[in-house]
């Protein structure tokens, strides 16, 4: 039996934008599937623009 695993999503401390990988992010060139730890680091947030590799800025969502 496999156990599928549930895409965690992540809020922008900054200005609370939600990254879904259920949609990915558009704006960014991101297809839907792709989990947060898999973004580089050079992706920023489409909402204010912090790149995601500033630590302490993005937290897990616990569902």
């Amino acid at each position: 039996m496999t156990q599928m695993t549930k895409l965690s999503r992540w809020v922008c401390l900054e200005c609370h934008y939600i990254y879904d990988p259920a949609k990915g992010d558009k704006k960014g060139g991101i297809p839907p599937g792709v989990a947060f730890e898999d973004l580089p680091d050079t992706w920023r947030c489409p909402e204010c623009n912090i790149l995601k590799a500033k630590k302490g800025v993005f937290k897990r969502l616990d569902d």
